[in-house]
Protein backbone atom coordinates (compact mmCIF):
# COMPACT_ATOMS: atom_id res chain seq x y z
CA UNK A 1 0.00 0.00 0.00
CA UNK A 2 1.12 3.30 -0.70
CA UNK A 3 1.54 5.97 1.71
CA UNK A 4 1.01 9.16 0.22
CA UNK A 5 1.62 12.72 2.36
CA UNK A 6 -0.38 15.81 1.63
CA UNK A 7 2.26 17.39 -0.04
CA UNK A 8 1.94 15.29 -2.96
CA UNK A 9 -1.19 16.94 -4.06
CA UNK A 10 -2.47 19.55 -1.89
CA UNK A 11 -1.49 22.66 -4.10
CA UNK A 12 -2.62 20.48 -7.81
CA UNK A 13 -6.38 20.61 -7.01
CA UNK A 14 -7.77 23.43 -9.19
CA UNK A 15 -10.97 24.46 -7.15
CA UNK A 16 -13.01 24.19 -10.14
CA UNK A 17 -12.34 20.46 -10.84
CA UNK A 18 -12.97 20.05 -7.07
CA UNK A 19 -16.45 21.32 -7.61
CA UNK A 20 -16.79 19.51 -10.66
CA UNK A 21 -16.24 16.59 -9.20
CA UNK A 22 -18.44 16.32 -5.89
CA UNK A 23 -21.61 17.69 -8.44
CA UNK A 24 -20.90 14.32 -10.23
CA UNK A 25 -20.68 12.31 -6.95
CA UNK A 26 -24.17 13.53 -5.71
CA UNK A 27 -25.79 12.93 -9.43
CA UNK A 28 -24.80 9.58 -9.11
CA UNK A 29 -26.24 9.73 -5.46
CA UNK A 30 -29.23 10.59 -6.64
CA UNK A 31 -29.43 8.33 -9.88
CA UNK A 32 -28.83 5.21 -7.67
CA UNK A 33 -24.99 4.85 -8.56
CA UNK A 34 -23.46 4.94 -5.46
CA UNK A 35 -23.42 2.65 -2.82
CA UNK A 36 -22.28 3.93 0.70
CA UNK A 37 -22.40 3.38 4.52
CA UNK A 38 -24.17 5.26 7.00
CA UNK A 39 -22.14 7.65 8.27
CA UNK A 40 -20.45 6.58 12.01
CA UNK A 41 -19.76 9.49 14.58
CA UNK A 42 -18.45 9.23 17.48
CA UNK A 43 -18.37 11.73 20.33
CA UNK A 44 -15.70 12.01 22.84
CA UNK A 45 -18.20 14.46 25.03
CA UNK A 46 -15.02 14.19 27.82
CA UNK A 47 -12.79 15.79 25.47
CA UNK A 48 -14.73 17.76 23.15
CA UNK A 49 -13.77 15.47 20.48
CA UNK A 50 -15.70 13.54 17.36
CA UNK A 51 -14.47 11.07 15.21
CA UNK A 52 -16.52 10.77 11.70
CA UNK A 53 -16.10 7.93 9.59
CA UNK A 54 -17.52 8.14 5.76
CA UNK A 55 -16.90 7.09 2.21
CA UNK A 56 -18.32 5.45 -0.74
CA UNK A 57 -18.31 3.88 -3.73
CA UNK A 58 -18.97 5.20 -7.24
CA UNK A 59 -20.38 3.33 -9.76
CA UNK A 60 -16.94 2.67 -12.49
CA UNK A 61 -14.64 4.02 -9.87
CA UNK A 62 -11.16 2.21 -9.54
CA UNK A 63 -11.67 2.37 -5.93
CA UNK A 64 -13.72 2.04 -3.15
CA UNK A 65 -12.87 5.31 -0.62
CA UNK A 66 -13.19 5.33 3.22
CA UNK A 67 -12.36 8.61 4.94
CA UNK A 68 -12.05 9.34 8.66
CA UNK A 69 -12.02 12.69 10.10
CA UNK A 70 -11.58 13.70 13.74
CA UNK A 71 -12.13 17.00 15.65
CA UNK A 72 -10.29 17.60 19.23
CA UNK A 73 -11.39 21.10 19.57
CA UNK A 74 -8.92 21.76 22.63
CA UNK A 75 -6.30 21.00 20.25
CA UNK A 76 -6.25 24.87 19.35
CA UNK A 77 -4.88 25.67 22.84
CA UNK A 78 -2.31 22.94 22.36
CA UNK A 79 -1.18 25.00 19.21
CA UNK A 80 -2.30 22.22 16.83
CA UNK A 81 -5.13 21.62 14.18
CA UNK A 82 -8.33 20.61 15.62
CA UNK A 83 -9.02 18.88 12.54
CA UNK A 84 -7.16 15.61 11.15
CA UNK A 85 -7.99 13.05 8.82
CA UNK A 86 -6.88 10.29 6.00
CA UNK A 87 -8.55 8.41 3.03
CA UNK A 88 -8.17 4.84 3.08
CA UNK A 89 -8.76 3.62 -0.82
CA UNK A 90 -9.57 0.52 -1.93
CA UNK A 91 -9.13 -1.32 -5.32
CA UNK A 92 -12.90 -1.77 -6.45
CA UNK A 93 -11.52 -5.10 -8.15
CA UNK A 94 -10.04 -7.10 -5.36
CA UNK A 95 -10.70 -5.07 -1.78
CA UNK A 96 -6.77 -4.75 -1.62
CA UNK A 97 -5.74 -1.89 -0.09
CA UNK A 98 -4.06 0.73 -2.31
CA UNK A 99 -3.51 4.19 -0.97
CA UNK A 100 -3.43 5.69 2.34
CA UNK A 101 -3.84 9.89 1.82
CA UNK A 102 -2.28 11.65 4.41
CA UNK A 103 -4.84 14.48 3.97
CA UNK A 104 -5.14 16.19 7.15
CA UNK A 105 -8.38 17.15 6.85
CA UNK A 106 -7.96 19.19 3.79
CA UNK A 107 -9.44 17.22 1.34
CA UNK A 108 -12.68 17.05 3.72
CA UNK A 109 -12.71 20.83 3.85
CA UNK A 110 -11.87 21.15 0.09
CA UNK A 111 -14.60 18.70 -0.61
CA UNK A 112 -17.06 20.81 2.01
CA UNK A 113 -16.13 23.86 0.17
CA UNK A 114 -16.72 22.30 -3.22
CA UNK A 115 -20.67 21.33 -2.01
CA UNK A 116 -21.09 25.05 -0.63
CA UNK A 117 -20.19 26.46 -4.47
CA UNK A 118 -23.04 23.94 -5.76
CA UNK A 119 -25.26 25.61 -3.13
CA UNK A 120 -24.61 28.63 -4.69
CA UNK A 121 -24.58 27.73 -7.95
CA UNK A 122 -28.16 26.18 -7.97
CA UNK A 123 -30.09 28.82 -5.23
CA UNK A 124 -28.45 31.79 -4.79
CA UNK A 125 -29.76 34.71 -6.09
CA UNK A 126 -27.96 36.22 -8.73
CA UNK A 127 -28.14 39.91 -8.27
CA UNK A 128 -26.60 39.34 -5.37
CA UNK A 129 -23.28 41.57 -4.91
CA UNK A 130 -22.39 40.78 -1.55
CA UNK A 131 -21.88 38.18 0.75
CA UNK A 132 -21.88 37.43 4.73
CA UNK A 133 -19.52 34.43 5.94
CA UNK A 134 -20.52 32.91 9.44
CA UNK A 135 -16.96 31.55 10.94
CA UNK A 136 -13.34 32.00 10.31
CA UNK A 137 -11.72 28.36 10.61
CA UNK A 138 -10.40 26.40 7.98
CA UNK A 139 -13.87 25.24 6.19
CA UNK A 140 -14.97 29.21 6.57
CA UNK A 141 -11.73 29.84 4.59
CA UNK A 142 -12.19 27.42 1.82
CA UNK A 143 -15.61 28.44 1.76
CA UNK A 144 -14.91 32.32 1.41
CA UNK A 145 -13.00 30.82 -1.80
CA UNK A 146 -16.18 28.86 -2.72
CA UNK A 147 -18.24 32.00 -2.75
CA UNK A 148 -15.65 34.03 -4.44
CA UNK A 149 -15.24 31.30 -7.33
CA UNK A 150 -18.66 30.56 -7.82
CA UNK A 151 -20.73 34.03 -6.97
CA UNK A 152 -18.09 36.64 -7.91
CA UNK A 153 -19.50 39.27 -5.58
CA UNK A 154 -17.84 42.50 -4.90
CA UNK A 155 -17.63 42.82 -1.10
CA UNK A 156 -17.52 39.40 1.40
CA UNK A 157 -18.31 40.28 5.29
CA UNK A 158 -16.97 38.14 7.82
CA UNK A 159 -17.99 37.46 11.55
CA UNK A 160 -17.24 35.11 13.69
CA UNK A 161 -17.04 34.83 17.40
CA UNK A 162 -13.53 35.37 17.77
CA UNK A 163 -12.54 39.36 16.00
CA UNK A 164 -9.35 38.33 15.97
CA UNK A 165 -9.24 35.11 13.43
CA UNK A 166 -12.13 37.08 11.56
CA UNK A 167 -9.46 39.82 10.83
CA UNK A 168 -6.64 37.21 9.85
CA UNK A 169 -9.08 35.34 7.64
CA UNK A 170 -10.00 38.67 6.00
CA UNK A 171 -6.65 39.39 4.96
CA UNK A 172 -6.40 36.43 3.54
CA UNK A 173 -9.17 36.91 1.66
CA UNK A 174 -7.87 40.62 0.36
CA UNK A 175 -6.54 39.65 -2.32
CA UNK A 176 -9.45 37.99 -3.93
CA UNK A 177 -12.34 40.77 -3.08
CA UNK A 178 -12.90 43.35 -0.91
CA UNK A 179 -13.13 42.24 3.00
CA UNK A 180 -14.59 43.44 5.76
CA UNK A 181 -15.03 42.35 9.55
CA UNK A 182 -18.57 42.33 11.26
CA UNK A 183 -18.77 43.85 14.68
CA UNK A 184 -22.89 42.01 15.18
CA UNK A 185 -24.25 39.36 13.04
CA UNK A 186 -27.89 40.51 13.35
CA UNK A 187 -27.92 43.70 11.10
CA UNK A 188 -25.76 41.91 8.58
CA UNK A 189 -27.86 39.08 8.35
CA UNK A 190 -30.40 41.66 7.59
CA UNK A 191 -28.59 43.18 4.89
CA UNK A 192 -27.44 40.43 3.07
CA UNK A 193 -28.74 38.21 0.76
CA UNK A 194 -26.14 35.78 0.25
CA UNK A 195 -24.85 33.80 3.44
CA UNK A 196 -23.07 30.88 3.68
CA UNK A 197 -22.40 29.77 7.87
CA UNK A 198 -19.38 27.34 8.56
CA UNK A 199 -18.95 27.00 12.08
CA UNK A 200 -18.85 24.76 14.85
CA UNK A 201 -21.51 26.14 16.93
CA UNK A 202 -23.93 24.00 19.43
CA UNK A 203 -26.69 26.89 19.76
CA UNK A 204 -28.13 28.78 16.44
CA UNK A 205 -27.00 31.89 15.23
CA UNK A 206 -29.21 32.87 12.72
CA UNK A 207 -32.49 33.31 13.67
CA UNK A 208 -35.40 33.17 11.19
CA UNK A 209 -36.86 36.77 11.62
CA UNK A 210 -33.90 38.21 10.49
CA UNK A 211 -33.87 36.53 7.28
CA UNK A 212 -35.66 38.28 4.15
CA UNK A 213 -37.20 37.81 1.57
CA UNK A 214 -34.86 36.77 -1.67
CA UNK A 215 -32.15 35.27 0.88
CA UNK A 216 -30.17 32.26 0.48
CA UNK A 217 -28.85 30.75 3.17
CA UNK A 218 -26.24 27.60 3.44
CA UNK A 219 -25.27 25.77 6.47
CA UNK A 220 -22.26 23.51 6.29
CA UNK A 221 -20.81 23.04 9.84
CA UNK A 222 -24.03 20.63 11.73
CA UNK A 223 -21.98 17.14 11.34
CA UNK A 224 -22.67 15.94 14.33
CA UNK A 225 -25.98 15.94 16.17
CA UNK A 226 -25.23 18.51 18.64
CA UNK A 227 -24.03 20.91 16.30
CA UNK A 228 -26.66 23.79 15.00
CA UNK A 229 -26.18 26.80 13.12
CA UNK A 230 -29.60 27.83 11.70
CA UNK A 231 -32.67 28.48 14.22
CA UNK A 232 -35.11 25.66 13.23
CA UNK A 233 -38.26 28.19 12.10
CA UNK A 234 -35.51 29.26 9.96
CA UNK A 235 -36.06 25.90 7.98
CA UNK A 236 -39.62 25.94 8.40
CA UNK A 237 -39.86 29.57 6.85
CA UNK A 238 -37.37 28.82 3.98
CA UNK A 239 -39.35 28.47 0.52
CA UNK A 240 -37.20 25.68 -0.51
CA UNK A 241 -35.00 23.30 1.76
CA UNK A 242 -32.56 21.61 0.12
CA UNK A 243 -30.07 18.56 1.91
CA UNK A 244 -26.93 17.28 1.09
CA UNK A 245 -28.63 14.18 1.73
CA UNK A 246 -32.02 13.82 4.12
CA UNK A 247 -31.06 10.94 5.81
CA UNK A 248 -27.83 12.36 7.64
CA UNK A 249 -28.96 15.94 7.85
CA UNK A 250 -32.27 14.03 9.92
CA UNK A 251 -29.82 12.72 12.47
CA UNK A 252 -27.30 15.50 12.33
CA UNK A 253 -28.07 18.67 10.50
CA UNK A 254 -30.11 21.82 11.14
CA UNK A 255 -32.95 19.86 10.26
CA UNK A 256 -32.39 17.22 13.38
CA UNK A 257 -33.38 20.21 15.62
CA UNK A 258 -36.13 21.53 13.35
CA UNK A 259 -37.60 17.80 13.96
CA UNK A 260 -36.85 18.02 17.08
CA UNK A 261 -38.51 21.05 17.96
CA UNK A 262 -41.89 20.14 16.21
CA UNK A 263 -41.41 22.66 13.52
CA UNK A 264 -40.92 20.71 10.41
CA UNK A 265 -41.22 17.60 9.17
CA UNK A 266 -38.80 15.49 7.17
CA UNK A 267 -41.01 14.76 4.30
CA UNK A 268 -41.35 18.97 3.48
CA UNK A 269 -37.86 19.13 2.46
CA UNK A 270 -37.83 20.37 -0.83
CA UNK A 271 -35.10 17.77 -2.24
CA UNK A 272 -31.32 16.77 -2.11
CA UNK A 273 -28.68 18.38 -3.56
CA UNK A 274 -27.93 15.51 -5.80
CA UNK A 275 -31.90 15.99 -7.26
CA UNK A 276 -30.70 19.59 -8.55
CA UNK A 277 -27.25 18.21 -9.63
CA UNK A 278 -28.97 15.33 -11.69
CA UNK A 279 -31.65 18.27 -13.15
CA UNK A 280 -34.72 16.66 -11.18
CA UNK A 281 -35.65 19.77 -8.80
CA UNK A 282 -34.88 23.13 -9.95
CA UNK A 283 -33.13 25.23 -7.92
CA UNK A 284 -33.92 28.97 -7.42
CA UNK A 285 -37.05 30.26 -9.65
CA UNK A 286 -38.39 33.44 -8.22
CA UNK A 287 -36.65 36.46 -6.69
CA UNK A 288 -38.58 36.30 -3.52
CA UNK A 289 -37.61 32.76 -2.17
CA UNK A 290 -36.32 32.05 0.97
CA UNK A 291 -33.71 28.83 0.15
CA UNK A 292 -31.94 27.22 2.40
CA UNK A 293 -29.03 24.35 1.95
CA UNK A 294 -28.27 21.81 5.25
CA UNK A 295 -24.97 20.43 4.38
CA UNK A 296 -23.48 17.71 6.89
CA UNK A 297 -21.19 15.74 4.23
CA UNK A 298 -21.63 13.16 2.21
CA UNK A 299 -19.70 9.70 1.57
CA UNK A 300 -19.87 10.53 -2.18
CA UNK A 301 -17.90 14.08 -1.53
CA UNK A 302 -15.19 11.98 -0.08
CA UNK A 303 -14.78 9.47 -3.25
CA UNK A 304 -15.28 12.15 -5.83
CA UNK A 305 -12.62 13.84 -4.14
CA UNK A 306 -10.35 11.09 -3.74
CA UNK A 307 -10.90 10.38 -7.74
CA UNK A 308 -9.23 13.65 -8.22
CA UNK A 309 -6.31 12.86 -6.14
CA UNK A 310 -5.80 9.74 -7.78
CA UNK A 311 -5.58 11.32 -11.39
CA UNK A 312 -3.72 14.38 -9.99
CA UNK A 313 -0.71 11.39 -8.49
CA UNK A 314 -1.22 9.59 -12.12
CA UNK A 315 0.35 12.41 -14.07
Amino acid sequence: MRVVPLEAFRDRIPFAVAVAAVERGFRALALGEATLPDPLVAELRDRAAEIHVKGAYLKGARHVVLKVATGFYHNRERGIPSGDGLFLLLNAETGVPELLLEEHGYLTDLRTAAAVALTLKYLAPREATQALLVGAGAVARLSGRAIVAERPVERLTIWSRSPERSAALARELASMVETRVAAALEPEVRAHRLIVTATASTTPLIRASWVAKGTHVTSCGTGSPEKVELEPELLAKADKLIADRVFQTERYGNLHHAVAAGVLKPDQVYGELGDLAAGRLAGRERESEITVADLTGVGVQDAAIAQVVVEVLDR
